[in-house]
């Protein structure tokens, strides 16, 4: 069959499902098209992972072991972006490169800057076993992502029909109204005493929830709604022509409140997912994407999480409003350095305590996945967490301890485990990707929008992956049950 023939029956298969688009009808290939790696893109990659597993060995301290495999494996994923985008900018709008991305930001970003102290907390042979991990995740994540292939997906299952504008402005309003329920409540619905906690420091406020939670925390559990709102904005903003303006500043100030709030709570996850959530749902419903409204963009939205980044580690434990009313910001004792978790330091002592110390926790770690969304107030038996936590290994006392899916993954089943989850998350990653096709209705690419908000908090930990998604099956029942037209 032709690829002509091929595109004309994707054409009829959604014709029914879909307006008419001017769009559609002047560039039929790309809008029908399902972004994927290309196998020489995957090649480079793999080269330069190969090439950093052979340098980094010479490094004389483990900055420079690290250095050099930030160095060795950023190259090559820079290149093998550029390899993908021959095939369109639009085929750089892929959750498999988000994975990619983020783990190698999560790990591995932070030394292409000097970060001297660093030494100070790992040995030669704790980072190598650190990097060896990264490094077989990220072929893991590389080569999974073609096991799926990028057929294009059938009308019903990941697609859902379109809504008219004034149906995402009532999905805004909803998600807010029950985002920010609980913070409500908990301030008396006096909307002064909530920004003035917003701007206190983080674990401080009213609607904080505790370790364990109770029948307070089914409400807490609704603001995920939320984390719904900027894809939607993004969406809305290139649909804003249609929007009566008094609908459109209502909808600019709830974006405006959540990104503020996401600011404001000091922590970094939650404010790059919102902004990065908001410029996916922008990318994926542009017409068309060029050099300037796709990649700048794009590098805007990298420069404002590092610059964010910077000051949120600077007043999360002071709060928002301290930070400014006594400019810490202008103290003479500014960081030098950029450095995110060094979350190579919490990988390493897990993977000196398996399976020498302590036996795998195999099948736990997957239970725990699984049944972390369910509130205790539902199970009161749940269990509290795993039988040896990660902060308990790595010797923190009083903070928690970020290792990345990659240190869970170890813990479940050692360097086997690494590889197979990561594998299984490069197909998951890629199976999401079918839905990114133009063609999608605006609501269903809102969806695909929310995916990367769970694929890019699910490299930081295996353990959110079923809470990030319950946003998405809340829009998906929310539509399949008509409570949305």
């Amino acid at each position: 069959m032709t690829q002509s023939s091929s595109q004309s029956r994707a054409s009829r298969q959604y014709s029914h499902q879909y307006p008419p688009n001017p769009y559609r009808q002047s560039h039929p290939a790309p809008y029908y098209r399902v972004p994927a790696p290309s196998l020489v893109g995957t090649f480079c990659l793999l080269i330069g992972i190969s090439v950093a597993y052979g340098l980094y060995p010479s490094g004389e301290t483990p900055t420079d072991m690290a250095r050099f495999t930030a160095i060795s494996t950023g190259i090559a994923f820079l290149l093998s972006v550029l390899v993908d985008s021959k095939k369109g900018l639009h085929n750089l709008l892929r959750t498999d490169l988000l994975c990619i991305f983020a783990i190698y930001g999560l790990t591995l970003a932070e030394f292409l800057f000097p970060q001297d102290d660093f030494n100070n907390r790992i040995d030669v042979e704790g980072i190598t076993h650190a990097l060896n991990a990264v490094l077989l995740g990220m072929t893991g994540l590389t080569i999974g992502r073609h096991f799926v292939t990028n057929k294009l997906v059938r009308p019903g299952r990941l697609s859902l029909q379109d809504v008219s504008i004034n149906t995402l402005f009532r999905v805004v309003v909803i998600c807010a109204l029950f985002g920010y329920l609980y913070m409500l409540i908990s301030v008396h619905f006096n909307p002064v005493t909530l920004i003035n906690q917003m701007l206190a420091p983080r674990f401080s406020q009213p609607w904080s929830r505790g370790r364990l939670g109770g029948w307070a925390s089914l409400l807490t559990e609704l603001t995920l709604l939320s984390y719904a709102i900027p894809p939607i904005v993004g969406v809305i903003w290139n649909r804003r022509h249609h929007f009566p303006k008094a609908k459109m500043l209502i909808v600019l100030a709830i974006f405006a409140l959540v990104i503020f709030q996401g600011f404001a709570s000091g922590t970094r996850n939650i404010f790059i997912t919102h902004i990065a959530t908001f410029l996916m749902g922008y990318l994926i419903t542009l017409p068309k994407n060029t050099f300037k409204n796709t990649v700048l963009p794009i590098i805007a939205t990298i420069l404002i999480s590092g610059f964010a980044s910077y000051h949120m580690l600077e007043f999360r434990e002071i709060g928002l409003r301290n930070y400014i009313a006594y400019q810490s910001y202008a103290s003479n004792k500014p960081r030098d350095t950029f450095a995110v978790d060094y979350n190579l330091a919490s990988i390493a002592p897990l993977i000196n305590t398996f399976p020498e110390r302590h036996p795998f926790l195999g099948s736990e770690v997957l239970v725990w996945s699984l049944v972390r969304p369910i509130p205790r107030a539902l199970w009161p038996g749940k269990p509290e967490g795993l039988t040896v936590s990660i902060e308990e290994l790595a010797g923190a006392d009083g903070w928690t301890v970020a290792a990345t899916y990659l240190g869970e993954s170890y813990m479940m089943a050692g360097w086997f485990g690494i590889l197979g989850v990561s594998l299984f998350l490069g197909a998951l990653a890629a199976w999401w990707n079918r839905m990114a096709i133009k063609a999608q209705s605006d609501y269903t690419l809102v969806i695909y929008a929310l995916g990367f908000f769970a694929a890019g908090i699910t490299m930081r930990s295996l353990f959110w992956l079923t809470t990030a998604i319950l946003p998405i099956i809340a829009l998906m029942v929310f539509r399949k049950a008509r409570l949305v037209r």
